[in-house]
């Protein structure tokens, strides 16, 4: 068994313009053996398959880089008679692997779109494994092969689904990419405790495509519209979380709530951030005599609670990634630095959703 099994005849690579295009087994076999053989991931979906075989944008279905996907399992620490849940099926290779480290035991595997699934169910039969695949929103777990001792999800999340924790058996680990505010991905172990809550460390970068369902949060969708914006200036001028994981990190433990992008120019990145629910945004214009334009709407100054929380990492010694984690409650999930002892509540009045 290996990971040529479960690739589509179909996959995708990216042109240096930008462009994913089409890599058909049939007709161009040694480019597909070269990406299919190579440890980076292989794309297998672009734009929720809408046009299957051509050229597209956004990937939205892959094989996880091998490198990515060991350190993943090795984190779930997986063994012999586990009930297992992985969330985001894709391939099918990932629970191939789940069922061979688990059997005997059982391994249930939930992914959102059809076409998807049913290339990763044809792929598993073939293997002879035990695999459960569910056509299905992830995010809410599978309660019919609950509880389980084990829960993976091979796509990004802005919020953890509490559904995944309500299903675990105390002492159950729980691993997934988390996407933070400033749009880095971080590995989060979470343990599930008695009191079915769940908390753990983050444990180094991911890039991860998002769970379909939490792509666009309505909270933390996009306000910029820059014509007949308010105007003001600031010294304070921050693009490190955005180029930064420590400090990306650490921004978004502080404004969970936030969508914030940015756009390369010759004097710096524009610093974009918005709060939905209060309508407030704002858009910071480097300039190199210090002096920055501001432009936004809203009752939010949220470039100041940019600076406020920027300072406070600086003054709390800049920790790293690894300082940080993450609590989840049925109430939703609560960041912390060091311990869960040590809440980290969210700066500036525009953090509530």
């Amino acid at each position: 068994m290996n990971r040529a099994d479960f690739i589509p005849d179909v996959i995708y690579t990216r042109r240096d313009d930008g462009l994913a295009v089409p890599v058909n087994r049939h007709s161009d076999p040694d480019r597909w053996w070269t990406l299919v053989n190579d440890n980076d991931g292989v794309i297998t979906q672009l734009d929720d398959g809408q046009k299957p075989g051509s050229p597209g944008i956004v990937p939205t279905s892959s094989s996880t880089a091998l490198d990515t996907m060991a350190y993943m399992l090795e984190l779930l620490d997986v063994g012999p008679g586990m009930n297992v849940l992985e969330v985001g099926t894709g391939t099918g290779y990932n629970a191939a692997l789940l069922a061979h480290a688990v059997s005997p035991g059982r391994v249930t595997t939930i992914e959102i779109d059809p076409a998807v699934a049913e290339h990763a169910r044809v792929a598993l039969d073939r293997t002879g494994l035990s695999v459960t695949v569910v056509t299905g929103d992830g995010t809410a777990g599978h309660a019919p092969h609950a509880p389980y001792d084990r829960v993976i999800c091979t796509a990004s999340a802005f919020r953890v689904p509490y559904a995944w924790i309500e299903q675990c058996r105390p002492s159950a680990k729980i691993v997934l990419p988390l996407v933070g505010t400033f749009r880095h991905g971080i590995f989060l172990s979470l343990t599930r405790a008695d009191d079915k809550t769940a908390s753990g460390r983050f444990r180094g970068p991911a890039a991860f495509m998002r769970l379909r369902t939490q792509r666009d949060p309505t909270s933390n969708a996009p306000l910029w519209d820059l014509e007949g914006a308010k105007t003001t200036t600031t010294k304070a001028y921050h693009p490190e979380p955005f180029n930064e994981l420590d400090a990306a990190i650490a921004m978004s433990c502080r404004f969970p709530t936030w969508a914030t992008g940015f756009r390369p120019e010759k004097t710096g990145p524009i610093l974009r951030m918005s709060h939905r629910a209060s309508g407030s945004w704002a858009t910071v214009f480097p300039a190199a005599d210090g002096i920055h334009k501001v432009a936004y709407e809203g009752p939010l100054q949220l470039w100041e609670d940019l600076d406020t929380a920027y300072r406070w990492w600086l003054d709390a010694g800049r920790p790293d990634h690894t300082r940080f984690g993450l609590t989840v409650t049925p109430a939703g999930q609560t960041f912390w630095l060091d311990s869960p002892d040590n809440p980290l509540p969210p700066i500036g009045k525009g953090t509530t959703a």
